[in-house]
C-alpha cells in the first residue's frame, strides 16, 4: 500500500514538474532593447549564445549584446497578452443590440382583472425582447443614445414597441469592466381598437423605463459582448365604451419585469 502511495506521489511530482517545464521559455534581454522569446540550444564559451524560436528559427547573438537571460512561465505571459490585447472604443458612434428574457411574477397592476378583450390570465409570465441602440460614446465613462425595440409578453398576449434614450456608462478601462444603463421613454401598444357587440375599446401603451447593469466583455474585434440584468416597466391603459357616449372606463395597467439581456456592440 505505501509502495502503491509513493509511486503514485512520484508520478504526480514528475507530471506536474514536466508541464512546468513545458510551460517555460527562455528569454533574452538584449542591450539594444529587443526581447527573445525560445529556447537556449547552446551557450558557447567564445560567448556566444544560440536561441531557437518556437517557428524552428535559430539566431546567434554575441554575449556583449545580451543585457540579461531570464526563464519566464509562458502560460503567464499568453494570459497577460489575451489580457492587454484588446479592442475599446473610447469615441465615437457605437451600436448595441440586445435580446433579453422577460420574467414578471403576477405584476401586472389589474385588481379587477380586467381583461384586454376577454383575456383574464392574471398570472406569472414570460416574455422575449428585441432591441437596438445607436448612439454616441462622448468619452470611456459615458454613451448616450436612441433606442427602439420589441417586447412581447407571451402569457398576457401583449406586444409593445417601446421608443427610448438609453444612458450607460463603464467604470473601469479594462477588457472586463462593469456596466450599467438606464433608458426612459415611450412605450406604444401593438392591440389596435377593437368594436364587438356595439362595445367599443381603444388600447393605448404609456411610459416606459428599464434600469440594471453587467459586465462588458471586449475582444480583439471591433465587437464587444454585453451581459446584464435589470428591470422593466411598461404602462398601457384602454378604455371600453358600449356605444353611449356617457358610459365608458378606463383601466390603466402596469408591467413591470426582471430581464436578462445579452449583446453585442460595434
Amino acid at each position: 500500500m505505501i509502495r502503491k502511495i509513493f509511486f503514485a506521489v512520484a508520478g504526480a511530482l514528475l507530471i506536474s514538474g514536466v508541464f512546468a517545464q513545458s510551460n517555460t521559455e527562455d528569454v533574452l534581454y538584449l542591450k539594444s532593447g529587443g526581447v527573445i522569446h525560445g529556447k537556449i540550444v547552446e551557450q558557447q564559451a567564445t560567448g556566444k549564445i544560440k536561441i531557437e524560436l518556437l517557428g524552428g528559427s535559430v539566431f546567434v547573438f554575441e554575449t556583449a549584446d545580451v543585457d540579461s537571460v531570464k526563464k519566464e512561465n509562458r502560460l503567464k505571459d499568453q494570459v497577460k497578452e489575451i489580457k492587454q490585447n484588446y479592442f475599446r472604443r473610447d469615441h465615437g458612434f457605437r451600436n448595441m443590440t440586445e435580446l433579453a428574457i422577460i420574467y414578471g411574477v403576477n405584476f401586472k397592476n389589474n385588481p379587477n382583472n380586467d381583461p384586454y378583450n376577454g383575456y383574464t390570465e392574471n398570472g406569472d409570465d414570460i416574455g422575449l425582447s428585441l432591441q437596438t441602440i445607436n448612439g454616441y460614446q462622448f468619452w470611456p465613462y459615458l454613451f448616450v443614445g436612441g433606442g427602439i425595440g420589441i417586447d412581447r409578453f407571451i402569457t398576457y398576449q401583449q406586444t409593445f414597441t417601446p421608443l427610448f434614450l438609453r444612458v450607460s456608462s463603464e467604470f473601469i478601462k479594462r477588457k472586463v469592466t462593469p456596466y450599467v444603463y438606464l433608458d426612459a421613454g415611450y412605450s406604444f401598444m401593438w392591440k389596435q381598437p377593437t368594436s364587438d357587440g356595439g362595445n367599443y375599446t381603444t388600447n393605448t401603451g404609456g411610459t416606459y423605463v428599464a434600469a440594471g447593469g453587467g459586465l462588458r466583455v471586449y475582444t480583439r474585434s471591433r465587437a464587444s459582448v454585453i451581459l446584464s440584468a435589470g428591470y422593466k416597466m411598461n404602462k398601457s391603459s384602454s378604455t371600453y365604451n358600449d356605444g353611449y357616449a356617457a358610459d365608458y372606463s378606463s383601466i390603466s395597467r402596469v408591467y413591470q419585469r426582471f430581464v436578462m439581456n445579452i449583446g453585442v456592440s460595434f
